[in-house]
Protein backbone atom coordinates (compact mmCIF):
# COMPACT_ATOMS: atom_id res chain seq x y z
CA UNK A 1 0.00 0.00 0.00
CA UNK A 2 1.40 3.41 -0.93
CA UNK A 3 1.97 6.23 1.57
CA UNK A 4 -0.71 8.25 -0.20
CA UNK A 5 -3.26 5.45 0.25
CA UNK A 6 -2.31 4.99 3.91
CA UNK A 7 -2.64 8.73 4.48
CA UNK A 8 -6.00 8.91 2.72
CA UNK A 9 -7.39 5.99 4.77
CA UNK A 10 -6.07 7.51 7.98
CA UNK A 11 -7.76 10.84 7.22
CA UNK A 12 -11.01 9.04 6.44
CA UNK A 13 -10.81 7.21 9.79
CA UNK A 14 -10.43 10.62 11.49
CA UNK A 15 -13.43 12.04 9.63
CA UNK A 16 -11.30 14.34 7.47
CA UNK A 17 -13.16 14.46 4.19
CA UNK A 18 -12.55 18.00 2.95
CA UNK A 19 -10.22 20.97 3.49
CA UNK A 20 -12.46 22.53 6.16
CA UNK A 21 -12.32 19.41 8.32
CA UNK A 22 -8.56 19.20 7.78
CA UNK A 23 -8.21 22.84 8.88
CA UNK A 24 -10.27 22.14 12.02
CA UNK A 25 -8.14 19.09 12.84
CA UNK A 26 -4.90 21.04 12.42
CA UNK A 27 -6.14 24.00 14.49
CA UNK A 28 -7.01 21.57 17.30
CA UNK A 29 -3.38 20.38 17.36
CA UNK A 30 -2.26 23.89 18.26
CA UNK A 31 -4.81 24.05 21.08
CA UNK A 32 -3.72 20.68 22.50
CA UNK A 33 0.03 21.38 22.68
CA UNK A 34 2.32 23.83 24.43
CA UNK A 35 5.35 23.53 22.17
CA UNK A 36 5.73 23.84 18.40
CA UNK A 37 7.85 20.65 18.13
CA UNK A 38 4.89 18.64 19.41
CA UNK A 39 2.62 20.17 16.78
CA UNK A 40 5.14 19.37 14.02
CA UNK A 41 5.22 15.74 15.17
CA UNK A 42 1.42 15.56 15.24
CA UNK A 43 1.25 16.89 11.69
CA UNK A 44 3.73 14.23 10.60
CA UNK A 45 1.60 11.61 12.37
CA UNK A 46 -1.39 12.92 10.46
CA UNK A 47 0.37 12.32 7.13
CA UNK A 48 2.28 9.17 8.16
CA UNK A 49 -0.16 7.07 10.19
CA UNK A 50 2.35 4.30 10.98
CA UNK A 51 4.49 6.83 12.86
CA UNK A 52 5.48 4.39 15.63
CA UNK A 53 6.98 2.00 13.07
CA UNK A 54 9.07 4.60 11.24
CA UNK A 55 12.82 4.47 11.78
CA UNK A 56 13.87 7.09 9.23
CA UNK A 57 12.36 9.64 6.87
CA UNK A 58 14.38 10.80 3.88
CA UNK A 59 13.08 14.01 2.37
CA UNK A 60 9.80 15.68 3.25
CA UNK A 61 6.18 15.21 2.31
CA UNK A 62 5.08 17.96 -0.08
CA UNK A 63 1.84 19.89 0.18
CA UNK A 64 0.07 22.49 -1.89
CA UNK A 65 0.80 26.17 -1.43
CA UNK A 66 -2.50 27.01 0.29
CA UNK A 67 -2.12 24.25 2.91
CA UNK A 68 1.54 25.10 3.52
CA UNK A 69 0.74 28.80 3.99
CA UNK A 70 -2.22 28.04 6.25
CA UNK A 71 -0.12 25.84 8.53
CA UNK A 72 2.74 28.35 8.51
CA UNK A 73 0.42 31.17 9.61
CA UNK A 74 -0.85 28.98 12.47
CA UNK A 75 2.73 28.34 13.58
CA UNK A 76 3.53 32.04 13.39
CA UNK A 77 0.55 32.93 15.58
CA UNK A 78 1.31 30.07 17.97
CA UNK A 79 4.93 31.21 18.33
CA UNK A 80 3.87 34.82 18.79
CA UNK A 81 1.56 33.75 21.65
CA UNK A 82 3.73 31.04 23.27
CA UNK A 83 7.34 31.65 22.23
CA UNK A 84 7.79 35.37 21.53
CA UNK A 85 11.60 35.07 21.57
CA UNK A 86 11.82 32.61 18.68
CA UNK A 87 11.37 33.15 14.96
CA UNK A 88 7.63 32.89 14.30
CA UNK A 89 6.95 29.79 12.24
CA UNK A 90 10.59 28.69 12.33
CA UNK A 91 9.84 25.11 13.42
CA UNK A 92 7.51 24.64 10.44
CA UNK A 93 9.89 26.30 7.98
CA UNK A 94 12.85 24.21 9.20
CA UNK A 95 11.28 20.79 9.78
CA UNK A 96 7.78 20.90 8.34
CA UNK A 97 6.62 19.74 4.94
CA UNK A 98 7.90 21.16 1.69
CA UNK A 99 5.68 23.35 -0.43
CA UNK A 100 4.99 22.26 -4.00
CA UNK A 101 3.18 24.87 -6.04
CA UNK A 102 2.38 22.27 -8.72
CA UNK A 103 0.08 20.42 -6.31
CA UNK A 104 -3.53 21.35 -5.66
CA UNK A 105 -4.01 23.73 -2.73
CA UNK A 106 -4.88 20.94 -0.26
CA UNK A 107 -3.05 18.06 -1.89
CA UNK A 108 -0.20 16.04 -0.37
CA UNK A 109 2.53 14.16 -2.20
CA UNK A 110 5.11 11.68 -1.00
CA UNK A 111 7.10 11.71 -4.26
CA UNK A 112 10.18 13.23 -2.58
CA UNK A 113 9.76 11.41 0.71
CA UNK A 114 11.01 7.92 1.48
CA UNK A 115 10.06 6.21 4.72
CA UNK A 116 12.01 3.37 6.28
CA UNK A 117 10.15 1.21 8.76
CA UNK A 118 11.48 -0.83 11.64
CA UNK A 119 11.07 -4.53 11.24
CA UNK A 120 8.11 -5.85 13.21
CA UNK A 121 9.01 -8.08 16.14
CA UNK A 122 7.90 -11.61 15.33
CA UNK A 123 5.33 -12.96 17.74
CA UNK A 124 5.99 -16.46 18.94
CA UNK A 125 2.83 -18.47 18.68
CA UNK A 126 4.24 -21.71 20.06
CA UNK A 127 6.28 -22.23 23.16
CA UNK A 128 8.21 -25.38 23.87
CA UNK A 129 9.52 -26.38 27.27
Amino acid sequence: MTLKTKCRRHWQSLGISNPERLKDFIVALFVEHEHQKDVVIEIYKLALPEWDRISKIKGYPEIGNEMWSYICRLFQKFDHDHHPDCMPGGAWMNTGFSVNKDLGDWEISFGNCQVEYTQPIPIQTEVSI
